[in-house]
């Protein structure tokens, strides 16, 4: 018995000293051994393990310079069956494919979440569509990055922030930058929608309870307005008092501006509406009109009773030649 516990001493301490010996292999015993191929084959050498290259083949495309491997393959070393990550030394993007017995099986990017956004990126300069947390953290954020020629990118991106514009949902614009840190996006949004009264602003986020409120000009090839008040046909009833030009005369010298026609502080103050406006405008138009008609009656009545006088006096004249002959 005391052999036995003898024995089974010697043995457990031979293992404990064999697991405190660390196993050694790789580059400087770093467990990373050199590997350019990603797409080796098991009878050409290629094993498990972890990897660097310094001339990669069979990576993502446009893979140069360092890049890391890490290469879980099938015990049967004659076929090329593995799944493999890869990343380049000097980028936070990762890659991962499995090769189905194929060497040039084509790499995925893998999706990563960074400080609570989801980044991917693009084939070009340094597109990428990111969503998560916008930089303050204080709302989310969905941002597009694209292409706008050989070395620059523009960016477009929408999210919602109370800090920033309240409640609701903004639209932002970059124009083409070098870089992405160069992107300069608006401090306005170019659209927003708000989740208070279902408004939209354009080029603003606050729209003071309008339906649309738009920050700056605007063109449009047809506006159509539909007025919620009377149009204003009634100036030609019968019975319509038309105000005579004298009165309209004496309402001018006194205020400086057409009756029922808002003064330039009041349009400074509050703004036009275009429907009520334009019933206005045509209602002087109609009422001016009416004046020229009348007036038109009055010169044609002046030019009977002068051509009655010229008659009589034509009439006289040819009595009084009459006369002396």
């Amino acid at each position: 018995m005391k052999k036995l516990c003898l024995l089974a001493l010697m043995v457990g301490s031979s293992v404990a000293a064999v697991a405190q010996t660390p196993v050694l292999w790789g580059e400087s015993s770093s467990r990373t051994d050199y590997r350019n191929d990603a797409g080796l084959q098991g009878k050409d050498g290629a094993v498990s393990g972890f990897f660097q290259a310094n001339g990669p083949i069979n990576y993502p495309i446009g893979a140069t310079n360092w890049w890391h491997l890490l290469d879980v393959r099938h015990s049967e070393r004659s076929n090329n069956f593995a799944m493999q990550f890869s990343g380049s030394f000097f980028d936070q993007d990762l890659y991962f494919r499995k090769t189905n017995n194929d060497p040039a099986t084509p790499w995925s990017r893998v999706v990563l979440e960074r400080e609570g956004q989801i980044i991917v990126p693009g084939a070009y300069n340094f597109e990428r569509f990111r969503m998560g947390k916008d930089g303050n953290n204080g709302g989310y954020e969905v941002e597009f990055v694209n292409h706008a020629g050989p070395n620059q990118s523009y960016g477009v991106k929408m999210g919602a922030n109370v800090d920033r514009f309240g409640y609701g949902l903004y639209f932002l614009g970059a124009q083409a930058a070098d870089s992405y840190a160069a992107l300069q996006y608006a401090a306005k949004p170019a659209l927003f929608v708000s989740a208070l009264d279902n408004t939209v602003g354009i080029g603003t986020h606050q729209t003071a309870g309008y339906q649309l409120a738009v920050a700056g000009s605007m063109i449009a090839e047809r506006i159509k307005v539909k007025t919620a008040g009377t149009w204003p046909d009634y100036v030609f009833e019968k019975d319509y008092p038309l105000p005579s030009l004298k009165s309209t005369a004496a309402f001018i010298q006194q205020h400086k501006h057409l009756p029922e026609m808002p003064s330039a502080k009041e349009v400074d103050s509050t703004g036009l509406d275009l429907g009520d406006m334009n019933a206005r405008l045509l209602k002087k138009v109609e009422e001016l009109t009416l004046h020229l008609i009348r007036q038109q009656e009055e010169i044609e009545k002046l030019q009977q009773q002068n051509q009655q006088i010229q008659q009589q006096v034509q009439q006289m004249k040819n009595e009084k030649r009459d006369n002396i002959n």
